[in-house]
Order: C-alpha cells, then sequence, then structure tokens
C-alpha cells in the first residue's frame, strides 16, 4: 500500500473533514478527506495502477472537485504505507 503526499488547504463542510492539495503531473488537485484518514500530511492511494517516466497513476480515496478520481503523481510524492504511520 502507497500513501500520497498532501498539503492541508482548509477545513470541509463537516468538522471531521479537510480540504487537502495533491500535486499532480497536470498540476493540482484538490479533495475533501476525512481528517483521521491524514497521517504524516499523507492519505492511502494503494498501489499505483500505472508508472510511466517518473510518474504514477494513482486512485484517489475520494473524488477530486474536478471529478478525477485518478490522478498521474511524481513517484516522489508516494510515500510508503508502514513509513506514513510509524512518523
Amino acid at each position: 500500500m502507497m500513501r500520497v503526499k498532501i498539503e492541508r488547504i482548509g477545513e470541509g463542510l463537516h468538522p471531521s473533514e479537510v480540504v487537502v492539495a495533491i500535486r499532480t503531473a497536470d498540476g493540482s488537485a484538490r479533495l475533501v478527506v476525512a481528517a483521521r484518514s491524514i497521517v504524516d500530511d499523507s492519505v492511502d492511494v494503494g498501489f499505483p495502477i500505472d508508472k510511466r517516466d517518473g510518474l504514477a497513476l494513482v486512485e484517489l480515496p475520494r473524488e477530486t472537485t474536478t471529478g478525477s478520481w485518478r490522478v498521474w503523481v511524481s513517484e516522489e510524492a508516494l510515500v510508503p504505507h508502514r513509513a506514513a504511520e510509524a512518523a
């Protein structure tokens, strides 16, 4: 399992939600996630679906504000699941 690095942008509509941004190959993608799903400034994305030229295609835990579920991110933005929980 992998996690992707995020940046907290603001609060969601519900007190348990957080708006986050993920740096993608096409710019920044924003989505709302449960606050408890954030560990060490990262969220679960499972295993990459595909990899090409230093990028990884990942499926996000929730839909982005533009309607995407899958995004291309730098492989450097991925964090092994265990490493994120140990921090």
